[in-house]
């Protein structure tokens, strides 16, 4: 009896800690630009920004990597060395997520993706967790007997899996799409929902009269008015994005520097956002389709998007070029040229340019 229920819970601890793996790592699969992501904000934090543009291929292996080792926890296949490779893996990610929560932050650290959203701390206590789960997983595993050739072909077809999902998600969009801009988000009520409640504050703006620097102050901190060494220029009105607020990056400019985000989102009809986020790749078969678009759609139905280079685009276009933070983009659509369509402000279709 004692020793069934020893192996009731070596299975448990071997199908939680695989089902955590798989997981993680689908979720990351899923969406490979998002993971690539995640991994330049660490390089980054880590002064590794030499291995920045290694970023996705470390994001696909990774995803990889994380869906082999659950899958193999789940079917009980090379148990021992697998452990050991979990309990690596999760002290490793423990070691980190700690640095993290303490003296290197790096906000939400990305270990489920944009599928869920957890704190360094958060973070850590689950990793704290698993850590003692594969520790015990590990030296309660016996000794592998291993049949090679069986294994070898058990592994290669596992990691088709991830690699296979990954491969799609990165020349299509991501198979599952976690982020605000999805298919069905009705934007332009989200939008203007948020900014209707979001909170407003006063800045004034004053001039240093002996050097000609500009300084800001909260309206309510009346000592800028006794200060002889400043004069009143100008005064402004911000609104304050609410924690949890989805679409607070949300702001398109255009060529003035205007704010007209609220006016692209009120168009009625089926508006097609031309989103480039990479300019360099506007050319080839991309370019042709960009063309079909504008085929496609009146003028005024068609609005270009990109974070890189305005005058560039413009010039390519022949058509006025709005811009956005660059993050923003992404999140929108992950391909480098892509496209959304908002029919009434409501997201209809998103899409690579080459699959319009």
């Amino acid at each position: 009896m004692t020793l069934n229920l020893k192996n009731m819970g070596l299975v448990a601890m071997r199908w939680l800690l695989g089902g955590v793996f798989v997981f993680s790592g689908l979720v990351k699969c899923v969406d490979p630009v998002g993971t690539s992501i995640f991994v330049e904000k660490y390089l980054a934090t880590y002064s590794l920004d030499s291995l920045t543009h290694l970023s996705l291929p470390i994001a696909v292996a990774l995803s990889s990597v994380e869906v082999l080792v659950g899958i193999l926890l789940i079917i009980g296949l090379l148990r021992r060395r697998v452990a050991i490779a979990t309990t690596a893996i999760i002290a490793a990610f423990t070691v980190v997520t700690l640095l993290s929560a303490t003296i290197l932050p790096i906000g939400d650290c990305g270990c489920f993706g944009d599928a869920v959203k957890l704190t360094p701390w958060q973070t850590f206590a689950k990793n704290v967790v698993l850590l003692v789960l594969s520790i015990l997983l590990w030296r309660h595993s016996k000794e592998d007997r291993v049949v090679w050739l069986r294994t070898t072909v058990v592994v290669i077809a596992v990691l088709a899996l991830p690699i296979g999902i990954n491969l799609y998600s990165l020349r299509y969009l991501p198979l599952v799409d976690f982020l605000p801009y999805k298919v069905g988000v009705e934007l332009r009520k989200e939008v203007v929902r948020e900014r209707e409640a979001a909170d407003v504050k006063s800045v004034l703006i004053f001039r240093n009269s002996t050097t000609g620097e500009i300084v800001e102050f909260s309206a309510e901190d009346t000592s800028c008015w006794t200060n002889p060494d400043i004069e009143y220029v100008d005064a402004r009105v911000e609104s304050v994005a609410s924690e949890g607020d989805k679409y607070s990056d949300l702001c398109v400019y255009n060529r003035d520097g205007e704010d007209v985000t609220r006016e692209l989102l009120e168009k009625s009809g089926r508006v097609a956002w031309l989103c480039i986020n990479d300019a360099l790749k506007l050319e080839g078969t991309r370019l042709s389709y960009v063309e079909r678009l504008f085929d496609a759609y009146p003028a005024d139905a068609i609005v270009v998007l990109t974070s890189t280079d305005r005058a560039f685009v413009a010039k390519r276009l022949g058509s006025e070029v709005y811009t956005i933070d660059a993050m923003t983009l992404r999140s929108i659509v992950r391909a480098d040229v892509g496209v959304v369509v908002l029919n009434d402000g409501v997201v209809e279709y998103k899409s690579d340019i080459r699959d319009i």
